[in-house]
């Protein structure tokens, strides 16, 4: 007994070591103008406790083409919660004590643009999330939505609904140092795939297209569109009315599994091996609970 409560032990300290996350990602930064809509994102981050956090906000933007890299973002300007300028040449250094919070606003000036955000940080209890808002050209604000931060991942799936004319926006990013093979697949409600597409995404890079630029001429579904990458990607997707004007969130879900790092830990290590056989049978147990 006593032996089956130290493996445990040592599989829940595994997953608590390697869960502390210093690198997140927003995966579609969008700012300027365009269609007589001016877009803006707003960047929080948070501190809830811990030790203070020091860290970097790295905007990069998308490049001319799909398989070239992605260069800084260094032309969108943010003001912090203050007011106060935020960054330059595409970085936002901050420092966030416990307990405190930090809200950066592009400015919107400029011809539209986008990119994506990485976040490192040297505290695992700094989180954040992000906000898209619209505005017309008197500066009424249209709509916004809340959008979650990201990790980067091989495979994951965004819900799609285009029934009734709706459309989906879905944006994707790179943060590796090499080029990513991307699969695409449209799936309906009842499983059948619709349509494929493939794309190769340069390192750095980022890509934000509708479904329905992605699978052109596939009909209206409501299902799934799956994502799969040689290389793990951070994924967001908005769900638009038949106008293009109203919007609301669509975070992509995976089947990774909680206990998957511990297992990876273990492996790593080989004064734990024989625990790695304990990790992986509680990893593919938690798989098939859901």
């Amino acid at each position: 007994m006593k032996r089956v409560a130290l493996i445990v032990f040592w599989v829940l300290t595994a997953v608590s070591i390697s869960s502390a996350q210093t690198t997140f990602y927003y995966p579609h930064i969008a700012n300027g103008l365009i269609g007589g809509v001016v877009w803006k994102t707003t960047i929080l981050l948070t501190n809830p406790g811990g030790p203070d956090a020091s860290g970097t906000i790295t905007l990069t933007r998308d490049n001319a083409t799909a398989n070239g890299a992605g260069t800084p973002f260094s032309t969108i300007a943010f003001v912090d919660q203050d007011g106060a300028p935020a960054g330059s040449g595409g970085i936002i250094t901050f420092l966030i004590p416990a307990g405190q919070t930090r809200k950066y606003t592009s400015s919107g000036a400029g011809a539209y643009g986008g990119g994506f955000a990485s976040v490192a940080t040297t505290a695992g209890t700094v989180n954040g999330t992000a906000i898209f808002s619209s505005f017309d050209g008197a500066g009424r604000l249209i709509a916004e939505a809340g959008v979650p931060s990201a990790s980067s991942v091989p495979n994951q799936a965004i819900f799609v609904d285009t029934q009734g004319g709706f459309n989906i926006g879905v944006a994707f990013s790179n943060p590796n140092a090499a080029a990513a093979n991307v699969s695409l697949s449209l799936i309906n409600s009842s499983a059948a795939s619709v349509a494929t597409t493939t794309q190769v995404l340069g390192p750095g890079n980022h890509n934000a297209l509708f479904t329905s630029q992605l699978f052109s001429g596939a009909p209206a579904v409501a299902g799934t569109m799956q994502l799969r990458s040689s290389a793990p990607l951070a994924a967001i997707a908005l769900r638009f009315d038949p106008s293009l004007t109203v919007f609301t969130t669509l975070p992509p879900v995976t089947l990774t599994s909680l206990l998957t790092p511990a297992v990876k830990w273990f492996e790593q290590r080989s004064l734990f091996a024989p625990l790695t056989s304990v990790a992986r049978l509680l990893s593919a147990f938690q798989l098939r609970l859901g």
